[in-house]
């Protein structure tokens, strides 16, 4: 297992240490805002990966508006076969049975996410920039595990900030981040279907995420026409550390009064720590029409959300509006 990771990142160096890139990075948001004030970017992407016998998806919308030449905002609505519409019979002792079960496709929500960039530094042929950015979710999902996601596990909101530098056709960035998420009403099915279900509250963990990408333009080494098709090479590394769950379960006699469940022996509600790798290849079609396509390996511990590889695709296009003079 080793031994391939290490050859991705074997192919991939060997690849951009002799090429450029972009910062359009395909798992990531740079500390750039939208090409320009009034623009409307409509980005379609999703997620896919294999547990035991059953394929998991996440089909998104990422609707990105220019408010300003500084400020950006974005709405991503979602769809995913993650999640049931209740916990699960066993919750929270479970520690595998969910694994590889039907769930059906629901709407998760919504995820809101603003961008401010405050710090430009231009030069010739680079620049660095630095953006603010929050994040809130607004979800009804039955998520059964620590890990706080918001674009589609838990909702709740978060913020951080993100760099960027560029120099000829390399760019990096960094992200750092926070999440807090909400707490989960819901109830837990009795395993007799006769008896009532219990309500049950879960208080997910706050987590932080931190995040590096590389990325190098393969073509063209020089720019001689808007119509040239751009071929970017990438390399992101996805890190999140976040704290433990807690179940607090109401009782038959008082449906609003909640104890808490200790020593519960779950690793998936337990705090956890892990760095992704995801190198990708991306296409810009007339310097407008973006796609791109990623694969991500875990290379220190793993997630609990999703197995491994997790294919990524997406395809974005911006529309610009003119602004009539008066």
């Amino acid at each position: 297992m080793l031994r391939v990771y290490g050859c991705y990142l074997i192919v991939f160096f060997l690849i951009a240490g002799r090429a450029s890139g972009q910062e359009l990075f395909p798992m990531t948001e740079p500390a750039s805002n939208t090409p320009a004030k009034g623009t409307l970017g409509i980005r379609f992407f999703s997620e896919t990966y294999n547990e035991i016998d059953q394929v998991r998806n996440l089909f998104a919308l990422k609707i990105t508006y220019g408010l300003t030449p500084r400020l950006t905002i974005a709405a991503t609505p979602n769809v995913s076969n993650h999640h049931s519409r209740t916990l699960p019979q066993e919750f929270p002792d479970h520690n595998t049975p969910q694994i590889g079960v039907y769930h059906p496709y629901l709407f998760n929500g919504v995820d809101c996410y603003a961008k401010y960039r405050f710090l430009s530094l231009d030069g010739e042929n680079n620049h660095f920039r630095a953006a603010l950015y929050g994040e809130y979710s607004y979800l009804k999902t039955a998520h059964d595990e620590a890990e706080p996601t918001l674009l589609d596990d838990t909702k709740g909101y978060g913020g951080g900030v993100i760099t960027t530098y560029l120099n000829h056709h390399f760019a990096t960035s960094f992200t750092g981040g926070f999440i807090i998420p909400s707490a989960y009403y819901g109830s837990i099915p009795d395993l007799i279907s006769s008896l009532p279900s219990l309500n049950a509250k879960v208080i997910y963990g706050d987590g932080y995420n931190y995040d590096l990408s590389f990325g190098y333009l393969l073509f063209p080494a020089e720019y001689k026409s808007y119509d040239q098709t751009n071929w970017n090479v990438y390399m992101e590394f996805l890190g999140k550390s976040y704290n433990a769950a807690e179940v607090q379960v109401a009782t038959l006699q008082n449906p609003n009064s909640y104890y808490t469940i200790n020593n519960i022996n779950n690793h998936a509600l337990k705090a956890g720590h892990y760095i992704e790798a995801y190198p990708g290849l991306q296409s810009i079609i007339k310097s407008n029409l973006r796609i791109d396509f990623s694969v991500g390996f875990p290379i220190l511990d793993k997630a609990y959300v999703h197995f491994y590889p997790v294919y990524n695709v997406g395809i974005q296009r911006y529309f610009f509006f003119k602004h009539k003079r008066k």
